[in-house]
């Protein structure tokens, strides 16, 4: 009796965690459609001009930076769109978002002086949860 009440609550807690993560999964799939549906129906050049606007007045960029830091927005921006419009099942839409933000980041701290990197290290969280969907 003991060990079917043991396989019993074994077999509830593998059912538990399976629903779980099916759940987390579902989610985290919601979330990809619906930051898809936003950029494509957001043109991407406004896009840029927002985060330029908000990275500007969040780091105190110079005019040079800004120039740059718009650049770099437009060009990642017409990026985003071309991929949420993809319909390539090969392609994980939540992974090449990643690397897309990563690269930019990157590229993003070539611009920014040593001030303005730790702070865009401390907001760029907060920043890009609330002007991911721009």
């Amino acid at each position: 009796m003991k060990k079917l009440a043991i396989a019993v609550c074994v077999l509830a807690a593998v059912n538990l965690t399976a629903c779980t993560q099916y759940k987390s999964m579902k989610h985290e799939k919601q979330k990809e459609y619906l930051i898809e549906d936003t950029i494509n129906a957001t043109d991407p050049s406004d896009r840029a001009a927002i985060i330029t606007s908000k990275m500007v007045e969040a780091l105190g960029l110079n005019e040079a930076q800004r120039v740059k830091v718009a650049l770099l927005n437009e060009d990642f921006s017409n990026r985003y769109s071309v991929l949420a419009a993809s319909n390539n099942p090969k392609i994980n839409k939540r992974k090449e978002f990643i690397k897309l933000t990563d690269e930019k980041n990157q590229e993003l701290k070539k611009v920014f002086n040593n001030a303005q990197v730790t702070k865009w290290n401390e907001i760029r969280k907060e920043f890009w949860d609330e002007y991911r969907m721009l």
